[in-house]
């Protein structure tokens, strides 16, 4: 059975490096991304992500490792994030969480989590996932 944890979570940090751009436009970059929850799931993140940005357009792909109680199970666990999409979009995004990576009391937590923007600029999380004995 599924459970759900929603919290909201604020960005303390954003390092991100510009590595190549062309002539026609395209950016690439990377960014150091650390980040503070409170809700349902609480505790502190560290991201890596690779990010490519287009005329209007963008796309990144990174991982994610959270140090956090969920639902008052505490442990660490590794999202793995992926999204396309239009720079003025103001939508979310979902990530998985990479198997095998749980620790502690999320020892074989699988699931994934969204993520919404908010229309006054805040953010919102919701990870949808279930704790396994055995990881098969």
């Amino acid at each position: 059975m599924s459970n759900t944890a929603t919290a909201s979570f604020t960005l303390d940090s954003w390092d991100e490096d510009e590595w190549q751009e062309s002539p026609d436009g395209m950016k690439f970059s990377r960014a150091s991304v650390t980040k503070t929850f409170s809700g349902e799931l609480e505790g502190t993140s560290r991201a890596q992500f690779l990010f490519a940005y287009g005329q209007g357009g963008a796309g990144y792909v990174g991982h994610e490792r959270l140090d956090v109680a969920v639902n008052g199970n505490k442990g660490t666990f590794v999202l793995q994030h992926q999204a396309v999409g239009l720079i003025s979009d103001e939508g979310g995004a979902e990530w998985h969480i990479v198997p095998g990576t749980g620790t502690d009391d999320l020892a074989g937590i699988q699931g994934t989590a969204t993520m919404r923007k908010l229309p006054e600029g805040g953010h919102t999380f919701t990870l949808t996932y279930e704790i396994l004995d055995e990881i098969a």
